[in-house]
């Protein structure tokens, strides 16, 4: 079988401690593109975080997207230019965010481009500089004058467990809680998943999505994992995950596990 199209989440997958690309999956990636396989990135980072990876890749310019805010956000790597929104409003997410400053918990909005957070503190402030981005306060959702395309609750793990407990009644039926890491509690619109996002951009390569490799390594990653015909899992990754997934690596993303999957099911 001959995988026409790669779709990669990046913290726990794609980047090496979290902060680059190393040389072998780069490498692994490059060749795979010359052979003519679309590489997507999926992640649930805002396109502020990934840019500077895409243009790594010399990925910006070529006919392709990639996958932001778990698909709430998705881009034409032609022009960069948002060619996917899903949001929603303010109201929406009000009365979660009142949980959550109760609990303690720090809170991020995204739209589009813009990052915002309630408070300024230390934790933000290195946010911001990993993922490269400025910061707006937002005091209270219910200030802002748009829609958001994402919001991120940051804490304690037993405390974003029972936020997402507390917050389900109240919006579970309008959108997607998920976690993305043990300190990050991720609310989405409810048709957001990265696995929806996947059949959507393969739709419009003109692949069948038998011929489509998804590799990830946490809760945000399961949906697309079991959407692709060939789906991975990282050594590194939860135990659910890896459970549903049809091959798991045998190195970490730390061990270039990308560049395992490339060499072993394209370049092969």
């Amino acid at each position: 079988m001959g995988y026409k199209m790669v779709f990669s989440d990046m913290d726990g997958t794609l980047l090496w401690k979290g902060v680059s690309i190393s040389v072998e999956n780069s490498a692994a990636i490059r060749k795979a593109v010359d052979k003519g396989v679309d590489f997507v990135i999926c992640t649930g980072r805002g396109v502020f975080g990934v840019e500077r990876f895409l243009e790594e890749l010399n990925l910006i310019g070529r006919k392709g997207y990639v996958i932001c805010q778990n698909g709430a956000a998705v881009y034409d790597l032609r022009d960069m230019k948002l060619v996917i929104r899903r949001s929603f409003s303010p109201a929406l997410i009000a009365p979660v965010a009142k949980i959550a400053r109760e609990l303690g918990l720090e809170i991020y909005y995204y739209d589009d481009r813009r990052f915002l957070a309630e408070r300024h503190t230390e934790r933000v402030e290195r946010y911001t500089k990993v993922m490269g981005t400025n910061l707006r306060i937002l005091k209270d959702p219910m200030e802002y004058e748009g829609e958001f395309t994402k919001c991120l609750f940051n804490g304690p793990k037993e405390k974003l467990l029972e936020l997402k407990e507390k917050a389900l009644p109240l919006v579970g039926q309008h959108g997607n809680l998920f976690f993305s890491s043990d300190v990050y509690l991720e609310f989405v619109q409810k048709e957001v998943t990265k696995g929806n996002a996947l059949e959507a951009t393969a739709k419009e390569a003109g692949v069948d999505l038998k011929d489509v490799i998804a590799i990830g390594d946490s809760d945000n990653d399961l949906s697309m994992i079991q959407r692709a015909g060939l789906g991975v899992a990282m050594k590194n990754g939860e135990e659910h995950v890896k459970a549903a997934a049809d091959y798991i690596t045998e190195r970490t993303c730390d061990e270039h596990g990308v560049a395992e999957v490339i060499e072993k099911f394209i370049l092969s």
